[in-house]
Parts: structure tokens; sequence; C-alpha cells
């Protein structure tokens, strides 16, 4: 899909979430681009979503420069950005004695920094059109789980980062929220991939209403949607 199709850029695209939200993105008439670190999960999964396969870029969202030429690229070749969606997080097993300050440190390299640095390489782009910026957040916020101890740190700064950028550009036209999805992400029940895509993309929705119906953080519950 070419031409005048609002473009979509969903950065930690995989087999779940990321999968869910770019066919929803697809059959509402977005061109998508998918960014991910394995080039063979890409290939398989533009396919399967519907995006072209010129538009896949291979970037570790750790690397900021990569990730930033990656969005950048696929960018400047569509000549829009009307969502970026940012899915990673970084799951590391164990406990206090299993983890370093350096590990903490890398994965909110993963789990929050890179949105940052996604966001930063398509703004003028997003400021043009009126954009949507997305994230997908968790529960581990508020209620860290026990053997994955920087988890909640990185969904929690998530929030926050979400929060401020809505606040700073929500004013220059550009929707910022994020779901944050109360349980584990699985097939078969109230919070398996579709059901994420699904909230997500009512905050892409939300983008052509009035401002001050924009939602910056929607909750997924076992029992639908809250809005915080």
């Amino acid at each position: 899909m070419t031409g005048d199709a609002p473009f979509a850029v969903v950065v930690g695209a995989g087999p779940g979430t990321g999968a869910a939200l770019a066919r929803r993105l697809v059959a509402s008439g977005h061109r998508v681009a998918l960014v991910a670190r394995r080039a063979d999960t890409l290939a398989g999964l533009a396919a399967e979503v519907g995006a072209d396969a010129d538009d896949v870029r291979v970037a570790d969202v750790r690397d900021a420069d990569a990730l930033t030429d990656a969005v950048g690229a696929l960018v400047s070749s569509a000549g829009r950005l009307d969502v970026l969606h940012y899915n990673p997080s970084a799951w590391r097993d164990g406990g206090i004695a299993a983890t370093s300050a350096q590990g903490l440190l890398d994965d909110l390299a993963v789990g929050v920094a890179g949105l940052l640095t996604a966001v930063r390489a398509g703004l003028p782009h997003l400021l043009d059109g009126g954009g949507t910026v997305t994230a997908t957040g968790g529960g581990a916020a508020d209620r860290p789980m026990r053997g994955a101890l920087t988890l909640g740190p990185q969904k929690a700064a998530l929030r926050s980062l979400v929060q401020g950028l809505a606040a700073e550009l929500g004013p220059q036209g550009v929707h910022v929220g994020t779901v944050t999805v109360r349980g584990t992400i699985a097939p078969g029940t109230p919070f398996a991939p579709d059901a994420v895509a699904a909230a997500l993309h009512g905050l892409v929705e939300e983008t052509a209403g009035p401002r001050d119906g924009w939602t910056t953080v929607v909750d997924l519950t076992k029992d639908g949607l809250r809005r915080a």
C-alpha cells in the first residue's frame, strides 16, 4: 500500500502484540512498516501481516544510532508518519543476586529509552501530520513480578515517559498514549494479543477526535478497558 495511505511504524515487531497491531492497522488502511532485531523474524512477519517487504528494517533498540537510522529511513521513504508504536521490553530472570545495576540500565534501554529515540527520529513528520504514538505498558509498573526485577522499573518509567511526552506533544497535535496490560499476554485470555492490539488501536482512532477526548493511559483488565 503506497501513496496517500497513513503510515505506521511498529518498533519491536514480533509474533504477538506487534503482529496483532500491524494486522489491525493494515485492515484500517495503513501502510505498515516493521522494525525488529532479527532479519529472519521480519521477513516472515511482513508477509503474515500484509506489510511490504521494503518496509522492514533490522535494528537493536539498545543501539540509538541504529534505531534512529531505521525509523528515519522508513519515514523518509514514506514521506509521512501517522502512527508510531513502541512494543519492546526486556525480561531478565532472577532477583537481586542475579541483577546488577548495569543489567538494570541495559533493560531500561530496551523498555524505555528506545521509545524516546524512536519518537525523536520521527518527530518532524509526527508534528506535520498530527500523529499518534503508542506504547505497550504492563501492570508490573505497579506490582513488580517476583523473579523479574527489572520489568517493573521498565514499565513504570515507560508510563511516566509517555505522560511526559503527552504533556509536551499533545498541545502540538501529537496524541501519545499507552495501554497498561494488567495480566500476562497470552492467546485465549482477556489479555490476548488481539485484545491488546484493539486497545492500542483505540488510541489511534481517538486522534481524529477532539484533543480533550484523548486518553494518555488506558488499563486493559480482565473485565475490559479502564481509562485512567
